[in-house]
């Protein structure tokens, strides 16, 4: 899909019979930050998101998200394993950066929004690997129609750098959910390079 600068691509990647065992496997081996340290701040006030958040990748890299900065672990096997999967979608280099989102049901939400933290790498597509119930991700752009794609249990969407600068998304509230989802979203972190050039 590629309109209105909503460049994304998405496809059914794992089988269901897949896609079932790295859930099982996810949901054993990934550890979360505690809530305390995911909040956002709203009126000046700080609250906890709604979903559960972790973070993986190279070494000595971070990230940070409304006022948040997010340490990392160590990549484990279950995590290399699809971040070669990742990989193929870019056209050079390769990710460094997982963020991991663990829905409980469909009270959990992530608000609209655009990835566009400056630890970043703004030219860099974003891949996002989901596992387990089927949620509903919606593209928003002012003056134009939402694009809603349900994300299914071992689907992919990659979003193109365009999409980040002009669209905005979200994944709502459904209340109708009662399962999990867990998703995996592979980034470029600029951090690294950084370090490297002031040393």
């Amino acid at each position: 899909m590629n309109e209105n600068n909503l460049n994304v691509f998405y496809q059914q990647y794992f089988s269901k019979k897949e896609a079932g065992q790295i859930f099982e496997e996810l949901e054993r081996e990934i550890e979360y930050f505690p809530s305390e340290m995911t909040t956002v701040a709203v009126f000046d006030k700080r609250y906890s998101v709604p979903r559960k958040v972790s973070a993986y990748a190279d070494k000595n890299l971070t990230y940070t998200f409304s006022g948040n900065t997010l340490p990392t672990k160590p990549l484990i096997a279950i995590l290399i394993k699809i971040l070669k999967e990742a990989n193929k979608f870019l056209k050079d280099g390769s990710f460094n950066y997982i963020l991991i989102n663990r829905y409980k049901d469909g009270q959990d939400k992530i608000e609209s929004h655009r990835d566009n933290e400056t630890d970043m790498d703004p030219n860099s597509s974003i891949v996002t690997f989901s596992f387990g119930v089927e949620r509903t991700m919606i593209f928003k752009r002012p003056n134009f129609n939402s694009v809603k794609i349900p994300l299914k249990n071992g689907s992919v969407l990659a979003m193109k750098p365009s999409s980040n600068e002009f669209c905005y998304h979200e994944n709502p509230k459904e209340k109708r959910i009662k399962d999990v989802r867990i998703s995996l979203t592979f980034r470029k972190n600029l951090l690294k390079n950084k370090r490297q050039y002031n040393k």
